[in-house]
């Protein structure tokens, strides 16, 4: 079935849809979808704010139906790892996750052509996009922070780049991303007895 009518592709006998649109647009489509009676997977990220992912969270759990998120990070083998190994470090002190990528769209955005990716009334910046691999590495392993705090670069409005500051009870964990700029990614995990670096 080819086709650019959602109605039609809702009712083409699948149960299952990825949502891939714009960021901005995710919230309209997944609720489409659901109250098609489709499972969702949806591009991350899912919604712009907290509100707007527990409205989907609580239409999902109303039609019995799934809806994820499409970040695989917790999923690998690799994390699965990771996770076992996390008790022969001893206590953890620090931890880094740091992604950056510089974007195709950036120099377009410097020149001032304001894409999705750039744009803050479309849920656009490295937070929402590159930092959200960060957040989900770190927050998969060790749970909610007891707060945070983000520091960015800020261009026209928008985040192009930033460090979010994660704070546990006996631990310090810091997220890097980077639109404007190239750096290497990867994470590292301090504890006393030793490191995990991937």
């Amino acid at each position: 079935l080819v086709t650019s009518d959602f109605e039609e592709l809702s009712q083409s006998g699948i149960d299952t849809v990825y949502i891939a649109v714009p960021n901005f647009l995710h919230v309209s489509f997944v609720e489409k979808a659901l109250n098609s009676g489709l499972n969702v997977i949806v591009e991350k990220p899912m919604t712009s704010n907290a509100k707007e992912a527990q409205h989907l969270k609580e239409l999902a759990q109303s039609k019995g139906l799934f809806l994820f998120e499409a970040i695989t990070t917790r999923y690998f083998k690799t994390y699965q790892k990771i996770r076992e190994w996390l008790p022969k470090i001893g206590q953890i002190k620090l931890v880094e996750s740091k992604y950056s990528q510089y974007s195709r769209r950036y120099d377009a955005f410097q020149k001032g052509e304001i894409l999705p990716v750039f744009d803050p009334a479309k849920a656009g910046g490295a937070m929402m996009d590159l930092n959200l691999y960060n957040l989900h590495f770190v927050m998969g392993l060790f749970g909610q922070p007891d707060n945070q705090h983000y520091f960015a670069n800020v261009e026209r409005g928008i985040d192009t780049s930033g460090v979010a500051v994660l704070n546990y009870p006996d631990f310090i964990a810091v997220c890097t991303a980077a639109k404007d700029s190239k750096g290497k990614s990867g994470s590292l995990i301090q504890g006393t007895k030793g490191y995990i670096e991937t």
